[in-house]
């Protein structure tokens, strides 16, 4: 008989000029992802017990198969970019047992993110990353800052459609801004230490539902008060 042949060519595909351009622009420098991501790195962290768990697994995992596969294995807690990661080094990709696709069923099931690439020197890099950080924030506040972060962005925004926020949602977002900005502007105190500040506060007060958007522009607002009362006292105090 005859082999059965399934054949088919993606690589050349018609490129999507907006997709492109949106990816340009999101990803540029001072662009989208550059600052949502200061913003994200400024809302206190917890580790989560289960991707520790799993990152101390799929370690221990990683380093075995180096053992049998004759590689080398680095694994590192990330405290810069908020996340595990674990490269394995090795000359070839071979997984010929039942142990072998056993290790690589516990990549897609306890990693979440998996990227194998050449060397230069020959060989490959298994690259595993585990998320193993969580924000302290809400649905709602990610949410908020992602709207917020695009519609500084008037170009990239306009790439988008964009559903247009209730009037009482448009009102709080947009006096979360205008305090900050006041942070900014009127005091020592810069909008990223600000709002850091009032998540923290929210964090500690023990109640899922003190994370609210209501809440955080009502902590915003006192603080303010308050720093520009000390700041006025301070230059009181020193004239």
């Amino acid at each position: 008989m005859e082999n059965t042949v399934f054949e088919r060519n993606y690589e050349i595909a018609e490129k999507d000029g907006r997709a492109r351009a949106v990816f340009e622009r999101a990803f540029a420098p001072g662009g989208f992802m550059e600052e949502f991501t200061k913003k994200m790195d400024a809302i206190p962290k917890v580790i989560v017990p289960e991707d520790k768990e799993n990152y101390e697994y799929l370690l221990k995992l990683c380093d075995d198969y180096a053992k049998r596969h004759h590689g080398r294995i680095r694994g590192v807690v990330d405290y810069e970019h908020w996340d595990a990661h674990i490269d394995l080094y090795l000359k070839m990709l071979e997984f010929d047992d039942a142990e072998d696709m056993a290790f690589v069923k516990d990549i897609g099931e306890k990693a979440h993110y998996l990227c194998i690439t050449p060397e230069k020197d020959g060989g490959y890099r298994f690259h595993i990353m585990i998320n193993y950080f969580q924000e302290l924030m809400s649905e709602e506040h990610e949410a908020y800052l992602k709207y917020e972060t695009l519609m500084e962005d008037e170009e990239l925004a306009s790439m988008f459609d964009i559903p247009e926020l209730s009037p009482e949602d448009e009102a709080i977002a947009l006096l979360i801004k205008e305090i900050l900005d006041r942070f900014d502007n009127e005091t020592k105190v810069d909008r990223t230490t600000a709002f850091k500040a009032a998540i923290s506060y929210l964090m500690r007060q023990g109640d899922e539902k003190a994370l609210s958007v209501e809440k955080l522009c009502a902590t915003l607002t006192a603080l303010l008060e308050k720093v520009l009362d000390e700041e006025k006292k301070t230059e009181e105090q020193d004239s």
